[in-house]
């Protein structure tokens, strides 16, 4: 949507009428709009938007915009507005009916903006320009700040290319097979905080053993990998956040190593539980874990999650899963 839209949404018991914004191919409600959603106090919803944040789920700067809203003084004020992503994990937590169906409506709303043109072809090629630019400036910067002329930052250079290459080719297809990974695949098994501490514990030892790690390797800070672990199980519905091994185990690597829920080694431990994470759902994949990812591109991928900038979640995501081939139904 190049233009800023309003619609209405009226729940079905019609205690809920919001002029809901569209704009940047969302939805958005302000804090007090979202009170009005769910019926919760300011309070309730000022501590789930605040967990969403502190828990990682979402990054604000890419989920919070500031709009203009007229008060009842007639004068014009900037407000917070969060879109669809952070309206759907508030439902989530606070289990409303109503939230249920404002995300129907959003859904319904979009697809129906969508279809009529309102994001035009050329915006999108645009858009998918800048991610490619956004690829080569990670490249170049990963390799500038990790002074990497080995093997190490041939890896790199290789990742990369790869993905530029196959982003090239699809660049005259249908645009939806250059849109994010929705297949979604039941059955998925989940790695357990006690299971994955246990094998973190274990890894531990034997690098302390060969002398490539200290007594502070893998030791936890505050609940990071608790929330990892559990933010990629989340859903809301009978819908998944993360509906297939490929993007639960992209975003698991990239929360790891982003937000440092270890006091050391958070590359080594991410790039350890995104492996573990793959084999346990191997019979999900197209090819075997070792033939998708080798020693080489783990490295790699784990270099550029830690260099990357946080608006390039998306692109480090994408990067990421470029690399997981699922199986087809």
């Amino acid at each position: 949507m190049n233009d800023q839209q309003i619609q209405i949404f009226t729940s079905e018991d019609g205690q809920a009428h919001l002029e809901v914004t569209l704009e940047q191919e969302s939805v958005w409600l302000s804090q007090a709009q979202m009170c009005e959603l769910f019926g919760r106090e300011r309070s309730v919803i000022t501590k789930h938007i605040r967990n969403v944040f502190k828990e990682g789920e979402l990054e604000r700067n890419s989920v919070c915009a500031k709009f203009a809203h007229t008060a009842e003084d007639g004068k014009s004020y900037q407000v917070d507005h969060f879109n669809l992503d952070v309206i759907i994990s508030v439902g989530y937590r606070v289990k409303s009916q109503r939230g249920v169906q404002f995300r129907k409506w959003a859904t319904a709303v979009l697809k129906q903006y969508l279809v009529r043109g309102y994001t035009l072809n050329q915006r999108r090629l645009t858009e998918r320009g800048i991610e490619f630019e956004q690829a080569v400036s990670l490249l170049s910067r990963t390799l500038t700040n990790q002074g990497l002329v080995s093997t190490e930052g041939e890896a790199v250079a290789r990742v990369i290319s790869d993905y530029a290459r196959s982003w090239s080719l699809l660049q005259g297809y249908d645009e939806q097979q250059l849109t994010e990974l929705n297949v979604k695949q039941p059955g998925m098994h989940s790695l357990e905080l006690e299971e994955a501490l246990k094998a973190i514990g274990e890894l531990k030892q034997t690098l302390i053993a060969k002398g490539e790690a200290t007594e502070l390797f893998g030791q936890v800070r505050g609940d990071g990998l608790t929330s990892a672990l559990a933010t990629i199980e989340q859903g809301f519905g009978d819908e998944l956040f993360y509906p297939n091994v490929a993007t639960r185990a992209a975003h698991l690597l990239y929360f790891v190593i982003k937000n440092h829920p270890l006091a050391d080694g958070n590359k080594r431990c991410g790039s350890f539980l995104f492996l573990w994470y793959l084999r346990r759902n191997a019979a999900l994949l197209a090819r075997p874990v070792e033939q998708l990812i080798n020693d080489n591109t783990l490295v790699a991928l784990a270099l550029l999650v830690a260099e990357s900038l946080p608006d390039q979640k998306t692109l480090m995501i994408r990067l990421i899963e470029h690399f997981i081939l699922l199986k087809e139904k």
